[in-house]
């Protein structure tokens, strides 16, 4: 056996404490925190909880049983492309780790792999450190702790998606030096590409920052005029063809952000100051993270008390010429202005102001504090009394000043303050002995080599308390919550797959659930969906009849039969007893996020472990003869103000009908601690805001139709509501009032809607309304509607084929499937261009008759994706083999 040399023995010793270490103080964290396999909490909170662990449910189904849904799925909201879904959550070659553990074990997968993670970060600095002989040896252990667990990271790690960038972002910049130094290219090339490929978005903001390395890095490697126009033309180009290599990805996601998050690109841009800038100064102490901040805070910035002073000696080491140092200053300027000025904020974010965990580019901040601090550490050399007085002085002076307002920053604790301000006072001692260069050999001790074993251990110790105190003031999760959840909606899931053949399209609704995205869990095509890539028209279209929704967000809680019935709705599951849930609504196998009693109109079909799965005999199918008035490229619902309305709408445009569905209805109202100012519509002021006060809303006698109460989300967010005493779940999301069901199948009895202003607002009534719901009248309608269904032949993920009847009162066939340019559609063979049906439905006009209708769907511009693809990779296989003979 080979015996291995010294040399390389310590490269592996050094690199295992760049991976180990960071992964370790992460291990001990969540130990010490009870997450899960630890204790009973896990990593599933915030968006890790309530969107990413679907997604990787998600993840495991596609590549071991449903590889189509790469392209698109039926089980994403009611149906929508995926390759934006996963260019911007799922490409990480990390995510491999998963498929090691059933879905029941997520939690736990995800906490290995972001442990993982956060190790890959260190051994990804520190090798290109070493690399790029960035810096003495003794600083990069140090270093590695520093950005693998700087601020950003720990108040992002529930974004686990976003946590490769730190892995590739060295190899990234290690690739600008080769550019400088050896004139090749082809390694930055490929981790920029990868870097697009593993996170556009993220990759987009790393486009920004190697601009700026690139300017930083010609001025501090200058030779002339001409040498840097060649760099920079390889730099471009090669730049280019990066996002080239990839652009079978970019390409169709690009068009699916367009028809999604691209809709609520700003418009208009303000030059305002976003905060006091000296406020910014508090994200360098410790444990300045809480519930507020990742919603609405400032930059995460902490990275350490050795990168400080190593940043401040930077800009006074005397070895460094003064066009580099005001090249970096002026680097540092921009990324200042970019963390607390509005237009350079949304330059980073891509136009697009943040839905919580703002100035997610920080981590660029942080990494460019990082590397110059270092090159101070290599430049300064043996430092003046003068440069250590103004390297301990200056963060000194800004601990007072926070220290002083510490009462303005709620997340800020004395106890951290003092521990931040002792790190840095005995790590600075310790900096200083080892810039000074004292050598001391006490016994078979040498001081320096002691003195970088202290440092090593205080940084570790710095970031870990920083660790802790992140983490502990992140609400955690259950981890049953997930798993108990999980296990039984697979088991109905499971049983209603078993009951109908392949042919059937059906949509399955709940009145319970754990996220937005359990359909993508469970792997059935459900009514609701919440990611970044989220059609925004199906949004707005939701949003029109009732439903809680927010940008990328759509909540089928609050139904109606009329709605149930027209989105294919043919199974719904609920609580045995829906009303007994809402009084029992602590665990975790029926979360109530609705009442929907007038299912009761569907029949029963199955009771499985509490749950009554109910059939809709009257769902319609995917697609249906419709009336022309559908076409629409607008959501053209005719009232902001009353649902109903747009109910009815929707319905009798489909069948050319003009019935009223819902039908208005007195109640009797009493008020307690209270008065109405302007009527009955007016505004519900509470006399005693110390007393608890109340709107009582009684209808007497009810029929056995549904009956629905209209209610503003200033209702809903502003007051607590309770039917006959029980707390009504549900959200007020969204511009449009919701239709909440009260009552269904209760001839006779009455029932009482409690009004609870919170803490003795003020409450709008306006738009309050009580419907009866004209049962009769819906029969009707919809009857005649599925009498005239799209009756499927073959039921693929990514083709529809099927027959269809179109009376001579029709001339479309119109589906629930949301517009996409990506769909295709044949008529008896024949090629025919799909339309868009109250701006959101894909619709196919045609004659009367009998018809044989195609749909197939292919992603927007991945067939020219692929094409850029395939000539940028032979123009690379080019450059390699170039760059190759040349050494």
């Amino acid at each position: 056996m080979k015996k291995i040399s010294k040399e390389k023995r310590e490269m592996i010793i050094r690199r295992t404490l760049y991976f180990g270490l960071p992964l370790i103080i992460m291990a001990i964290i969540y130990a010490i925190l009870h997450v899960y396999p630890f204790g009973k909490l896990s990593l599933l909170t915030y968006d890790m909880g309530e969107q990413y662990v679907d997604f990787f449910a998600f993840y495991k189904d596609t590549l071991l049983h449903h590889p189509s849904q790469l392209l698109y799925s039926f089980t994403n909201g009611i149906g929508g492309e995926t390759l934006g879904l996963w260019a911007y959550y799922l490409l990480s070659p990390f995510n491999l780790i998963l498929l090691f553990f059933p879905k029941s074990m997520l939690p736990v997968g995800i906490m290995i792999m972001t442990l993982i993670k956060y190790g890959c970060a260190g051994l990804a600095l520190g090798y290109c450190l070493e690399k790029m002989h960035w810096t003495d040896q003794k600083w990069i252990p140090a270093a590695t702790v520093c950005y693998a667990l700087m601020g950003w990271i720990l108040a992002n790690e529930f974004n686990i998606m976003w946590l490769d960038v730190l892995v590739l972002l060295p190899f990234i910049l290690y690739g600008i030096e080769k550019i400088f130094d050896e004139d090749r290219s082809f390694y930055y090339t490929i981790f920029l590409a990868l870097t697009l490929f593993i996170n556009f978005y993220m990759g987009y903001m790393v486009c920004i920052f190697v601009v700026l390395y690139f300017i930083w890095t010609a001025v501090r490697k200058w030779q002339n005029w001409k040498t840097f126009g060649m760099k920079a033309a390889r730099f471009s180009i090669s730049s280019l063809l990066a996002a080239g290599s990839v652009a079978f990805l970019l390409l169709p996601t690009y068009f699916d952000i367009t028809k999604s998050k691209g809709v609520y690109t700003q418009q208009t841009i303000q030059s305002v100051i976003e905060y006091q800038p000296w406020k910014m100064l508090s994200k360098f102490m410790i444990g300045t993270i809480n519930d507020n901040q990742i919603q609405n805070g400032f930059p995460n910035l902490f990275v350490g008390a050795l990168i400080i002073g190593g940043f401040i000696l930077y800009f006074l080491a005397k070895k460094i010429p003064w066009r580099e140092k005001i090249t970096a200053g002026l680097v540092c300027v921009f990324m200042f202005f970019a963390m607390c000025w509005q237009p350079l904020d949304l330059v980073w974010h891509a136009f697009q102001y943040p839905v919580y965990y703002p100035y997610r580019f920080s981590y660029l901040v942080s990494t460019w504090m990082i590397l110059l601090a270092l090159r101070g550490f290599a430049k300064i050399g043996k430092p003046e009394i003068y440069q250590l007085a103004i390297t301990f002085i200056i963060p000194v002076i800004c601990w007072i000043v926070i220290f002083i307002n510490r009462k303005k920053f709620n997340f800020l604790t004395v106890p951290n303050a003092i521990a931040t301000l002792i790190f840095w006072i005995v790590i600075f001692g310790i900096m200083t002995w080892m810039l000074m260069g004292w050598n001391k050999q006490i016994k078979k001790f040498n001081l320096q080599m002691l003195a970088s074993g202290l440092m090593l251990v205080l940084i570790a110790a710095e970031c870990g308390m920083n660790g802790y105190q992140t983490i502990k003031n992140i609400p955690g999760a259950s981890e049953v919550s997930y798993t108990d959840f999980v296990a039984n909606l697979d088991r109905d899931i499971a049983w209603i797959n078993n009951q109908d053949n392949g042919h059937t399209f059906y949509r399955i609704g709940k009145t319970f659930q754990r996220s937005e995205n359990d359909s993508l869990n469970a792997g059935y095509r459900g009514l609701s969906g919440f990611t970044s890539t989220q059609n925004a028209a199906v949004t707005s279209f939701m949003n029109s009849m009732g439903q809680p929704n927010y940008l990328g967000k759509e909540n089928y809680t609050e139904g109606t039969l009329l709605t149930d019935s027209i989105m294919g709705a043919k199974y719904f599951l609920a609580p045995t007893d829906q009303f007994d849930n809402l009084v029992k609504n602590n665990n975790w196998v029926t979360p109530a996020t609705s009442y929907r009693p007038d299912i009761s109109f569907y029949g029963p079909v199955k009771r499985i472990n509490g749950v009554t799965i109910y059939q809709n005999p009257l769902a319609l199918s995917v697609g249906f003869a419709a009336t022309k008035d559908v076409l629409s490229s607008k959501n053209n619902f005719p009232s902001s103000d009353f649902t109903a309305d747009n109910q009815s709408y929707l319905l009798n445009t489909i069948a050319g009908t003009h019935r009223q569905y819902f039908d208005k209805v007195g109640y009797h109202t009493k008020m307690t601690n209270c008065t109405l100012d302007g009527g009955a519509n007016g505004n519900l002021i509470t006399t005693d805001p110390n007393q608890p006060s109340t709107y009582e809303i009684q209808l007497k006698n009810v029929g056995a139709e549904p009956y629905y109460i209209q209610l503003t989300t200033g209702i809903v967010w502003n007051s607590s509501i309770t039917i006959n005493g029980n707390s009504m779940p549900g959200m007020g999301n969204g511009s449009q009032p919701t239709l909440f069901n009260v009552s269904a199948n209760t001839p006779g009895q009455d029932v009482t809607i409690d009004i609870n202003p919170n803490n003795g607002k003020t409450i709008d009534l306006n738009d309050l309304e009580v419907y009866k719901f004209n049962l009769s009248a819906f029969e009707k309608t919809i009857y005649s509607v599925m009498n005239n269904q799209w009756n499927l032949t073959h039921n693929g993920r990514l083709q529809l084929r099927g027959d269809i009847d179109i009376p001579h009162s029709k001339d479309v066939m119109m589906t629930t499937i949301p517009f996409n340019k990506g769909w295709s559609a044949k008529v008896d063979g024949q090629k025919v261009k799909p339309r868009e049906a109250f701006g959101t439905f894909l619709a196919i006009p045609m004659t009367p008759g009998r018809h044989h209708v195609t749909l197939s769907f292919w992603p927007p511009l991945l067939t020219l994706g692929i094409i850029v693809t395939l000539i940028t990779w032979a123009i690379l296989v080019l450059c390699w083999r170039y760059e190759k003979k040349k050494l």
